[in-house]
């Protein structure tokens, strides 16, 4: 009754004869025939339970839509999705409606004469509306026990209606403005809910739709108990649904079946862009890379602003070595699209790979001005200005990239990333180890990590923290070589034995009270490597044994350079 009263009432009855007229909406329900008295009791009409009713289908359990979506052209093909389409007509119309719209494929073409875009769609939805209301309308809901079914096919949408043609409506007349109602009561108050136009007008604004999208003309199966709306698909959507698949086939790896396709969609739908670009990626990997540079570049005449044309096309230029093109597509590319986040970063990643350092870094801010929230892009600069020893813009742009990203892998790798920037800054230990705790939580345990973050301890004099991190890279099954102090020692006499000028070495370190863990000795060239415990030991052995006398010659000990 509520839905009677603010939804239907006002709209049938002018607001001037309710003003006047004191009827309560029970009252006006019985007047119009939706309550129908039966001694003492009120009873809906069948009418009143489709449009009002709190659930039509417990009373009729027919009253509904079938959806059925298959995967082809026929209903051989397996079932993408079914549903039963419930509640009031009206309910159940929009309902049909939006599931239509759902499964459609959006398209677009672009002008010849200029860049700008048209949106195509599959069905006019209006026209959809249309039939479907018509459908649930004049159905037979006395004697057919059968639903209102929508199939969905790739090329069509075929809805069918239970109980024929009525009355003075013949095959013959049908669709030329002579009208008859089944359900009168239901097409009264279907037009006043704004579902249906005026009588005799539906077939002539389904047609006028399907030829106002560049659509087939609709096609209608009349039975003696039946009636079947056919919409063609929009002609293009074959070519659509032929790329669809060809990238299906690209995938399992089907690349004669996808080549077979991606042509046939072509010849269908020459302006999709889309296509033209999976055609050229496949020349280009596969095939010829002439034939792949006219596919993107016809991918690009038919969408200017398709920048994964541009992207794909300067990759596979790339990849062939051909670096100075791949440069100038992707500034192309820019200039067509300059708000493309992805190209700018994708251009700043070949010039990072040519070494044009300054030049990537430049892109690289370019892409984040774009794309600001995008962590992948902040790391990107993060670490090329690390490259470039821009150590202040590396910090934030890391600590950006951290800020934004979800991923708990990725943040133990930025974390890592962040924390030789902070080594090189020589930031506090308690920064550094708070990036190097965060990673390691994260699961982030490279061999790199645990060796850049013991060198840095050993460098700084912490010994005992260093151990630490030696024995947790252990527990990972991570081996470091401890980082000992080495250095460099010079103007040994030539000619002596190796093990004798060992000996020799030792004991001059020995008398300065300074432990060596490993010699090595050129056995030719006058030089060697000594190992030594600690830094202090090291400078201490520079301070005492440089210049010092060894089998009568003057060495040189300095740090291993």
């Amino acid at each position: 009754m509520l839905k009677f009263e603010q939804e239907f009432l006002a709209k049938r009855v002018s607001s001037g004869i309710l003003s006047v007229n004191h009827r309560s909406p029970i009252e006006w329900a019985e007047n119009l025939k939706f309550l129908v008295r039966e001694g003492d009791r009120l009873i809906p009409t069948v009418a009143a339970i489709l449009l009002f009713g709190k659930n039509p289908q417990s009373l009729l359990p027919h009253g509904s839509i079938d959806f059925i979506r298959f995967e082809g052209d026929d209903p051989s093909y397996p079932i993408a999705d079914r549903k039963e389409l419930t509640g009031t007509i009206d309910e159940q119309i929009k309902s049909a409606t939006e599931i239509v719209g759902h499964f459609m494929i959006q398209s677009y073409q672009f002008s010849q004469k200029s860049p700008v875009r048209t949106d195509i769609v599959e069905y006019p939805l209006r026209a959809v509306r249309e039939a479907v209301t018509n459908a649930v309308m004049h159905r037979d809901y006395e004697i057919s026990r059968t639903n209102v079914s929508i199939k969905m096919f790739d090329d069509r949408l075929e809805i069918m209606s239970p109980g024929g043609l009525y009355g003075i409506v013949t095959r013959d007349n049908f669709g030329t403005g002579i009208n008859d109602y089944r359900n009168p009561t239901l097409a009264v108050n279907l037009n006043l809910l704004g579902l249906i136009e005026k009588a005799g007008t539906g077939i002539f604004l389904i047609r006028r739709q399907m030829e106002e999208n560049g659509s087939f003309n609709p096609e209608f199966d009349i039975g003696d108990r039946h009636l079947i709306v056919k919409l063609p698909a929009h002609p293009h959507y074959s070519g659509v649904r032929l790329y669809q698949k060809g990238l299906v086939s690209l995938e399992e790896g089907k690349r004669d079946e996808a080549l077979r396709l991606f042509k046939r969609s072509t010849d269908i739908v020459p302006h999709l862009a889309e296509v033209w670009a999976a055609l050229g990626r496949m020349e280009g990997l596969y095939g010829d890379i002439e034939a792949a540079q006219k596919d993107f570049q016809r991918a690009i005449e038919n969408n200017p602003q398709f920048d994964k044309a541009y992207l794909e096309w300067g990759k596979m230029e790339d990849q062939a070595g051909n670096t100075h093109r791949s440069q100038e597509i992707f500034r192309q590319g820019t200039k067509a699209i300059l708000d493309s986040a992805t190209l700018w970063y994708a251009w700043a990643l070949l010039e990072q790979k040519l070494q044009n350092q300054e030049r990537a870094v430049g892109l690289f801010r370019k892409a984040v001005s774009i794309q600001p929230d995008d962590p992948k892009l902040w790391r990107a600069l993060g670490n090329a200005t690390f490259r470039l020893d821009d150590l202040d813009e590396a910090n934030d742009s890391l600590q950006k990239a951290l800020q934004y990203t979800i991923n708990d892998n990725d943040k133990g790798i930025i974390f890592f990333e962040l924390m030789k920037v902070l080594i090189e800054q020589n930031t506090s230990i308690e920064k550094v180890k708070e990036c190097f705790d965060s990673a390691y939580s994260l699961d982030f345990k490279s061999q790199e990590l645990f060796h850049r973050y013991y060198h840095y301890l050993t460098d700084k004099g912490a010994h005992a923290e260093a151990l630490e991190v030696l024995e947790l890279a252990r527990t990972e099954g991570i081996n470091i070589t401890p980082s000992l102090p080495e250095l460099y020692i010079g103007g040994l006499p030539q000619g002596s034995p190796k093990n004798k000028l060992k000996k020799e070495v030792k004991e001059i370190f020995r008398k300065e009270g300074i432990e060596v863990t490993k010699i090595y000795i050129h056995p030719s060239r006058g030089f060697g490597f000594v190992k030594v415990v600690s830094d202090a030991d090291a400078r201490k052995a520079i301070k005492s044994l440089d210049k010092a006398r060894l089998l009568g010659r003057s060495i040189v000990v300095d740090m291993k350079r």
